[in-house]
């Protein structure tokens, strides 16, 4: 078996240092020894540590531009550029995919070669606050688009997969979001959350916000559909408000229909129109934002600014 590991960094080479360290322990004695880890720098501020420097090949971006993204050059460098593979596995650097999960992932993959592995987790350790935010976006996203997004990047896959999901639209956007999207079959496996192994998050609330909205903008088009519906009933119960008030001053001038009500519930519905509206907006121009990344048939070397060999 010949596995090639991507990780995506943006400065979190200490906690990559100890990553690198528990895959070797994890994998070293399985048949999966016969590995490489291919590390794509999200266009770090911090320079690679001497003690990083380990077997590693390093793909420099010259811009940053998220882990998504440098997610999806990852895996078009390495499936244009690497023959030499049968598997491949992604995972985070700061320790929340555990590392004693590799196995069971690969494991998973060998069983189910035609499929692509992702692993759910099951325990998140944030806070309360955190946690309802997130089990809020997981019901919009249900209700939205229809289906569950309950997995993130961890995952391994097949060649044969890999060869699959260079040709994925919006892949560079959100990965998982653009699995789900696609006909390629995936199953997942239950895994608990790792701790972060130094430091916290860099993914602020407004950040973490930006990428509930990316994983929506992959299913732009369903989105807007529904947006278009519920903005007509909006605008269809503004019209009858308003053609109502008009019809009963005109024939009963004297009846009182509490004008103050009535025109704050006609501004409410007209609010909740304008804010679907701004809303998909938004998520337009986040997928929008991001087409320079997009098309899998576009060279990714601009976009590269060099590789390194640190075996």
């Amino acid at each position: 078996m010949k596995l090639k590991i991507l990780i995506a960094v943006y400065n979190d080479w200490s906690s990559l240092d100890i990553l690198l360290g528990e895959i070797y322990k994890k994998l070293n004695q399985t048949v999966w020894k016969n590995y490489e880890v291919y590390i794509v720098n999200d266009a770090s501020t911090i320079e690679i540590p001497e003690k990083n420097k380990r077997k590693i090949k390093v793909i420099n971006l010259f811009n940053n531009i998220g882990s998504q993204g440098a997610i999806s050059i990852g895996v078009k460098y390495i499936q244009k550029k690497i023959d030499d593979m049968t598997h491949l596995l992604i995972m985070d650097s700061d320790g929340e995919d555990k590392p004693e999960d590799i196995v069971r992932l690969l494991d998973e993959c060998k069983i189910n070669e035609n499929k692509i592995v992702f692993a759910r987790r099951q325990k998140r350790r944030e806070s309360i606050l955190f946690r309802a935010l997130h089990f809020t976006y997981k019901k919009i996203f249900k209700m939205l688009i229809g289906k569950d997004l309950d997995f993130g990047n961890f995952s391994c896959m097949t060649k044969a997969n890999l060869n699959k999901i260079v040709n994925i639209n919006n892949l560079q956007t959100h990965y998982s979001a653009s699995i789900l999207r696609s006909k390629i079959p995936f199953s997942k496996i239950d895994c608990e959350k790792g701790f972060r192994i130094e430091g916290s998050s860099k993914l602020n609330f407004w950040k973490h916000f930006a990428h509930a909205l990316m994983s929506l903008s992959v299913f732009v088009d369903l989105i807007a559909i529904k947006f278009f519906f519920i903005s007509l009933v909006g605008i269809a119960l503004s019209i009858i408000t308003a053609l109502t008030i008009f019809i009963v001053k005109l024939y009963y001038p004297k009846i009182l229909l509490g004008i103050a009500s009535t025109i704050l519930l006609s501004l409410a519905i007209i609010t909740i129109v304008l804010f679907l509206i701004s809303l998909f907006s938004l998520i337009i121009f986040l997928n929008n934002k991001n087409q320079n990344y997009s098309s899998s048939n576009k060279s990714i070397d601009h976009l590269i600014e060099n590789v390194e060999d640190l075996s």
